[in-house]
């Protein structure tokens, strides 16, 4: 137990409001990326829906992480000169960021050093009996849409965007409405806090608790 904090509970990784992103990140590329840019590709992996796109604006990333656009816009471009993202500009106000394969050389993805023996090697993500998609762990038997339509404007990205995350492909025309009535900045931030709620203060799924928590707070964006 921890006597300067007797209370202090391990994390728990089963509640779903977490994220992955590679080790050899950390361990090989932080020197390459620099801190702001790990702190760009972790706050872009955070958001990332199950294809690793995300398309916040820079502003927005700038916003939530404390620092400028511009300093935002140089990590993005040290990221994609390392190969960790790429940029697809779909028009003039409008970029979708995709997370690449990470490449390491051999070992870097485990725990521990030589340094750091106490540790057992190994990998700490169970891959085989979880798949992790934009903060929420499910299981790898989870059905995809039979048939998805390839979104055509920012509204409909972002629409497309929230299914995914909240796994409810079922309500997309619903989400294009949400889309196309209140700003991208305040249903990210809906989202972001209903990713963050624990499974057991779920009543019924987070796709209902989010679509109750927007309409909630309508008079926010009147």
């Amino acid at each position: 137990m921890n006597e300067r904090f007797p209370h202090d509970e391990i994390r728990n990784m089963d509640e779903g409001g977490w994220y992955w992103i590679p080790k050899a990140l950390i361990q090989e590329y932080t020197p390459k990326a620099g801190a702001m840019g790990i702190a760009v590709y972790n706050f872009l992996a955070s958001m990332a829906d199950r294809n690793q796109s995300c398309f916040p604006s820079q502003q927005y990333i700038a916003d939530r992480l404390g620092c400028s656009r511009p300093t935002v816009n140089k990590a993005l471009k040290r990221l994609q000169d390392h190969g960790l993202i790429r940029k697809e500009t779909r028009n003039r106000y409008h970029c979708v960021y995709r997370l690449l394969q990470v490449r390491c050389n051999a070992g870097e993805t485990q725990v521990s050093t030589a340094g750091n023996s106490d540790e057992a090697q190994g990998d700490t993500n169970n891959t085989k009996l979880t798949r992790i998609t934009n903060n929420t762990v499910v299981g790898v038997s989870q059905k995809k849409p039979t048939a998805e339509l390839r979104p055509q404007t920012k509204e409909e990205l972002l629409a497309t965007d929230i299914a995914q995350t909240l796994a409810s492909p079922d309500r997309i025309h619903l989400y294009r409405s949400f889309a196309r009535r209140y700003p991208e900045s305040f249903l990210r931030e809906v989202l972001s806090q209903v990713k963050q709620t624990p499974d057991r203060q779920i009543k019924k799924s987070r796709a209902a608790l989010f679509a109750y928590l927007v309409k909630q707070n309508d008079h926010r964006t009147a």
